[in-house]
């Protein structure tokens, strides 16, 4: 019976023991978990949450208002960096579209690259052919090359191996301005040589006239067969002007019809009688009194007359819907009906008519539609 009792206390004493230790263990872990985790990441909590306020206040008039300058300093470097970035970015773009150099012309092109890779593989796959070659038709691929000093439309021609009728028919619209280029300008460079052409009504009958294939023009300008609509502009690969047609594209037809200088240009300009803007539909090459007047281009002259403000003149009309006109001349040495040659004496510089002195108002005009001869002409007969 004592030894019951004392066993029963000993194991309730250690019971308790133990409890005490356990509880004791416990708020040390809690204490250590408090020091270690608890404190910390409150204190982190509590810094987080003013440096959230302080980032609020920031984008409050209240935080900048005493600090205007640094605010318009702030955004001032913020936009410039802005503005630089974009216009560096605009120049790397723009620079890709360009010719600047002939080395880094279009012929080494991945889509030219990819066409011999095609070539190769399809001819090591199938049989040899002999004799002969081929070449694959090539996509037409435009890029621009950009004018520098001393450029001209013929040079430039020839430093990329394109003839003269591809790059001004490309260019210039028949010819206008041909002789002339600004540095700067961005000229397109094809390829390949060729011209584009308006489909009419029979792209079948174009196309054997021009000795090109349908299917050739089609996958050239990269459109199906069934896309292909009238009114529609085509690259015709390896075509090129002929005749008279080619003679205007290059600029070489129209011959300066005196040896003057410019003293009013084609377009707008204040009337020099009423001191209003009206437009100038032609040219005025001044020359002294009785200079001849030569025809621009062969043709026949289809009227001769006095006009109130051309004074003496002469129309002329030429191949291909163009016309030319000569006014204020003071002799007229053509009757109508009458065939001219190109360079050809057809009358004098005068003064006749509504002018301010001696001089010759010539005019182009295209289907009879006044067009800006200064570009379109040569001095050479």
């Amino acid at each position: 019976m004592i030894l019951s009792s004392t066993c029963t206390r000993l194991i309730r004493s250690a019971r308790e023991s133990a409890r005490h230790h356990m509880a004791a263990g416990i708020d040390q872990v809690r204490h250590i978990l408090r020091l270690r985790l608890y404190y910390p990441l409150k204190a982190l909590l509590v810094r987080f949450l003013r440096t959230v306020e302080q980032a609020v206040q920031i984008f409050t008039w209240r935080f900048w208002r005493p600090r205007v300058r640094l605010l318009v300093s702030l955004l001032f470097l913020f936009v410039s960096a802005g503005l630089a970035v974009y216009q560096v970015r605009s120049v790397q773009l723009e620079k890709q579209k360009f010719l600047y150099y002939p080395e880094s012309w279009v012929f080494r092109s991945s889509a030219r690259e990819a066409l011999q890779y095609a070539d190769n593989r399809s001819g090591s796959q199938e049989t040899q052919s002999v004799g002969g070659g081929s070449l694959s038709v090539l996509p037409i691929d435009i890029k621009l090359y950009r004018v520098r000093e001393g450029d001209t439309l013929s040079g430039i021609a020839e430093r990329f191996g394109m003839d003269l009728d591809t790059i001004a028919s490309l260019n210039r619209e028949w010819g206008s301005g041909v002789h002339l280029v600004q540095i700067g300008e961005a000229i397109k460079i094809p390829n390949q040589d060729g011209i584009y052409i308006e489909i009419e009504e029979d792209l079948d009958a174009l196309c054997e006239e021009k000795g090109v294939p349908v299917e050739v023009v089609s996958t050239v300008n990269g459109v199906d067969r069934t896309e292909i609509i009238p009114g529609m502009e085509l690259f015709f690969p390896g075509v090129q002007h002929t005749g008279i047609e080619r003679s205007v594209i290059t600029g070489s037809a129209f011959l300066k019809p005196v040896a003057g200088w410019l003293t009013s240009g084609f377009g707008y300009r204040r009337d020099p009688f009423t001191k209003e803007m009206h437009f100038h539909r032609g040219l005025d090459l001044a020359a002294r009194a009785g200079t001849s007047v030569r025809a621009a281009l062969d043709g026949r002259v289809i009227a001769v007359g006095y006009d109130p403000v051309l004074g003496n003149y002469i129309l002329i009309r030429h191949q291909i819907s163009y016309s030319s006109i000569y006014g204020h001349l003071s002799q007229i040495w053509i009757s109508r009906g009458a065939t001219v040659t190109r360079g050809q004496r057809i009358g004098a510089v005068g003064n006749s008519g509504k002018s301010t002195g001696p001089h010759l108002h010539f005019e182009i005009r295209r289907r009879g539609v006044p067009i800006n001869a200064w570009g379109l002409m040569s001095s050479r007969y």
